[in-house]
């Protein structure tokens, strides 16, 4: 019988790289020959739900204040809970699965409300993923830290995005500049709050680090955790 995989997440704002750094990271677990598999939440083109979020980024529901945090919430977690029977396989053969993003995105809906119901959405949220849907719990999430002013730009250099119609414009979220701030603070007290967090400082004196020294800071962190061999 397989030893269970290790579950890995790539976390951050938008324009921090999760998406660069999981190809990144699957490629060098090719390299070293050690199974993986590769989720990317939420799965706009692949679910029902995935379809839906899509849309609503896109504006089609209406503004952010017209779709109250606690409803926008389940197609997400709902799209997640698609993915279970696959993310279990591939954790019971033994892989090392690697997610773009997971629950942590709850951040979004959560930065939407006064600071101090805050934390308590996050955990009915988790409570809602975890423990109704019964999704995977990860080993540790790696938060890739962007100060704002820097992923802003980031963002701004996107490629032209399906779901938005091809157009290269910003979704509901990155539109909103004060959103994005309080997403930032809200990341960054979940990284405070849970010990299976590991903050990556992804930034020197202002500007972005190459994505190669990112690369190697993740390497770092995933061996020194016993996630991936030392060697």
């Amino acid at each position: 019988m397989a030893t269970k995989g290790k579950f890995v997440v790539i976390e951050g704002t938008d324009g921090s790289g999760k998406g660069t750094q999981s190809q990144l990271l699957q490629e060098y677990l090719k390299t070293k020959h050690v199974p993986f598999a590769l989720f990317d939440f939420p799965q706009y083109y692949k679910t029902i739900f995935g379809r839906w979020i899509g849309r609503f980024l896109k504006g089609d529901f209406g503004s952010i204040e017209s779709n109250h945090p606690y409803i926008v919430m389940f197609p997400y977690a709902a799209d997640r809970w698609q993915a279970k029977p696959d993310m279990e396989r591939a954790l019971e053969e033994g892989k090392v699965v690697i997610c773009n993003r997971y629950t942590s995105s709850a951040s979004y809906q959560a930065a939407r409300l006064p600071r101090d119901e805050q934390m308590k959405f996050i955990d009915w949220a988790y409570s809602v993923e975890y423990e109704a849907f019964g999704i995977p719990r990860e080993d540790i999430v790696v938060f890739l830290y962007v100060p704002h002013a820097i992923s802003q730009k980031l963002i701004e250099q996107k490629n032209n995005r399906k779901y938005m119609g091809n157009a290269k414009k910003k979704d509901i979220h990155e539109s909103n500049i004060e959103l994005m701030q309080e997403v930032e603070r809200v990341y960054l007290r979940l990284a405070k709050r849970f010990p299976h967090w590991v903050t990556i400082d992804c930034t020197k004196n202002g500007a972005i680090l190459s994505k190669e020294e990112i690369h190697k800071k993740i390497l770092t962190v995933l061996k020194k955790k016993k996630i991936l061999p030392a060697a």
